[in-house]
C-alpha cells in the first residue's frame, strides 16, 4: 500500500470518519481531498494525522510500501534461492538480470541487485555469469571514494567481500565501521553491514588466518550497541567459540558450538544447522586429527 492507501486502511480499521483524522483546527475538507487524491499530502499533515489518531510512526510505515519494484525483486530473489528449479520464478529473475546487465549506467540499486544475482546464482544457473575482476575493481574504487554509505553499499560489500584482498577488506572496514548515524539506520541496513563482518570472519577461518579472524571478531563485538540483531550476536558467538576451539582445543568451546547448532534445529532452521555442521567438521578436522594422533601416541607409550 502507498501512504494514502495506508491512511485509508487505518481509518477504516479504527472506524473513524474523515473529519476525525485531523484536529478540529483543520479545515474538515482537507483530509477528504487528501484521501481522494485531489491534493497532495504534506509531511506536517501526515505528522498531524498520526498524532491525532495515536498511530505509531513505525507501525504506520510498516504497512506502507514505498518501492514495490524492489520488494518484488527481493521476494523473487529469496524464493528462487530456496526453489532453484522453479522455472517461472527463475525466468522472472533472469529477465530482470538480463535487463540490468545490458545497461551501461546502472543505478546503485540496480548494481546491488545485479551483483547479488551473480554472487549467488552463478553457482546454480548457467545463464548467470560470474563476477568479473573489472567489476570487483571498479566497485572497490567506487566504495573507497564514497563519503557516506547507504544500504545498497553495504549489500554490495556483503556480496563481494569474499573477492576483496585482505588489504582491501581492511581499508573498507576502516571506512564503513563504526556505522555512521547507527541509531537512525533501519534494521535491514545494519543487518547487511553486520553480515559483512560475519562473512569476513568465516573467510579468515577457512584461510587459517586466525589473527585476522580475532581482529574482526573484536571489531564485530563493538557493533550493534542497541542489541537489536540477535542473529548477528548468535553467529558471532558461534564463530568466537569455533575459533577458540581451533586455537585451544578445549572441549567446552565445542560444546558451545553444538549448543548453537541445537538452537538452530529447535527453532526450525535446519538448513543453517546442517551448513554449520559441515563448516565445523571442515574447519576442525585438522585440530581433531592432531588430537587423535596425540592420544594414539600416548596410548602406545603407556602400553610399552
Amino acid at each position: 500500500m502507498n501512504i494514502i492507501e495506508t491512511l485509508r486502511f487505518f481509518r477504516l480499521k479504527l472506524k473513524l470518519t474523515q473529519k476525525e483524522m485531523m484536529s478540529d483546527y483543520t479545515d474538515p475538507s482537507t483530509y477528504s481531498k487528501i484521501e481522494s487524491g485531489k491534493r497532495s499530502l504534506k509531511v506536517n499533515e501526515l505528522e498531524e494525522i498520526l498524532n491525532q489518531t495515536s498511530i505509531n510512526v513505525e507501525e504506520f510505515f510498516s504497512f506502507t510500501t514505498f518501492d514495490k519494484h524492489q520488494q518484488d525483486f527481493r521476494e523473487t530473489f529469496y524464493y528462487c534461492g530456496a526453489h532453484l528449479e522453479n522455472k517461472s520464478t527463475k525466468q522472472k529473475l533472469l529477465n530482470y538480470y538480463f535487463s540490468v546487465k545490458d545497461k551501461e549506467n546502472k543505478s546503485l540499486r540496480e548494481l546491488s541487485n545485479y551483483i547479488a544475482i551473480k554472487n549467488f546464482f552463478n553457482a546454480h544457473w548457467e545463464e548467470v555469469d560470474p563476477v568479473t575482476f573489472k567489476e570487483i575493481t571498479d566497485i572497490f574504487e567506487d566504495l573507497m571514494n564514497k563519503p557516506f554509505y547507504l544500504q545498497y553499499d553495504y549489500i554490495i560489500t556483503a556480496n563481494l567481500i569474499r573477492f576483496f584482498s585482505a588489504k582491501q577488506a581492511d581499508l573498507l572496514l576502516a571506512r564503513m565501521f563504526p556505522i555512521k548515524y547507527e541509531e537512525q539506520r533501519d534494521f535491514t541496513t545494519k543487518k547487511f553491514a553486520h553480515n559483512i563482518l560475519i562473512n569476513l570472519i568465516s573467510m579468515r577461518l577457512y584461510a587459517k588466518d586466525y589473527p585476522s579472524a580475532e581482529k574482526y571478531i573484536k571489531l564485530a563485538k563493538k557493533q550493534d550497541k542497541q542489541n537489536e540483531n540477535y542473529s548477528f550476536k548468535l553467529n558471532l558467538q558461534y564463530l568466537t567459540n569455533l575459533l577458540n576451539y581451533i586455537l585451544e582445543g578445549e572441549p567446552v568451546y565445542m560444546e558451545r558450538v553444538y549448543d548453537f547448532i541445537h538452537l538452530l534445529e529447535n527453532t526450525g532452521d535446519t538448513l543453517q544447522a546442517e551448513q554449520v555442521k559441515k563448516e565445523v567438521k571442515m574447519l576442525t578436522h585438522e585440530r581433531d586429527s592432531e588430537k587423535m594422533l596425540r592420544n594414539y601416541a600416548v596410548g602406545l607409550l603407556k602400553e610399552s
